[in-house]
């Protein structure tokens, strides 16, 4: 990855002059083969010397704001929209409470609705699951999600508080997972 080919997602500066700022580490939650297992990650930071504003690059597997990577949130959905197991059962299998579990139901709900659209969501059953297998194309998904939405996909909150889903209103976040 280049990062001089991405503008500042603040300042939307076209070809700011980055410069490596730091790395920091977090935890990452990641589910292999029915195991939950924990990460530590370490994140690189750029600064932009258009507005001095600092910006994590993020791998594709991390949501914003959340210990649990984006495919341990999938598998979980997946659970649930395949409808063989019931809440208890996924929530024991994943050891996640139920208040977690229906956090991610309705993250999926709301990203989905900013996803397809109004008109796409008409069509299609609140039910049913699309899921996102890695692929080459998730890079894609991720960068034009964000770029519509100005948030990555299930990202809860933004800079420390709660996203609210007129989020095209405001300026977009840190770079997303999709610039990896």
């Amino acid at each position: 990855m280049c990062i001089d080919d991405f503008p500042c997602p603040r300042c939307s500066s076209r070809h700011p002059r980055w410069s490596f700022f730091e790395n920091y580490e977090r935890y990452l939650i990641s589910n292999e083969n029915n195991k939950k297992i924990e990460y530590i990650v370490t994140v690189p930071r750029y600064k932009c010397f258009s507005c001095n504003h600092t910006h994590a690059i993020l791998p594709e597997i991390v949501i914003p704001y959340s210990s649990y990577s984006l495919l341990f949130v999938l598998h979980v959905l997946r659970d649930r929209y395949d409808h063989e197991l019931t809440v208890d059962t996924i929530c024991q299998k994943y050891n996640i409470s139920i208040r977690t579990f229906y956090r991610f139901i309705k993250l999926y709900k709301q990203n989905k609705v900013l996803w397809l659209g109004i008109l796409e969501e008409i069509y299609t059953s609140s039910n049913e699951f699309h899921p996102l297998q890695p692929s080459k194309e998730t890079s894609k998904f991720h960068y034009l999600f964000w770029l519509n939405n100005g948030l990555s996909f299930l990202q809860q909150t933004l800079h420390g508080e709660i996203v609210h889903f007129d989020i095209r209103l405001h300026p977009p976040p840190a770079f997303s997972s999709a610039f990896t």
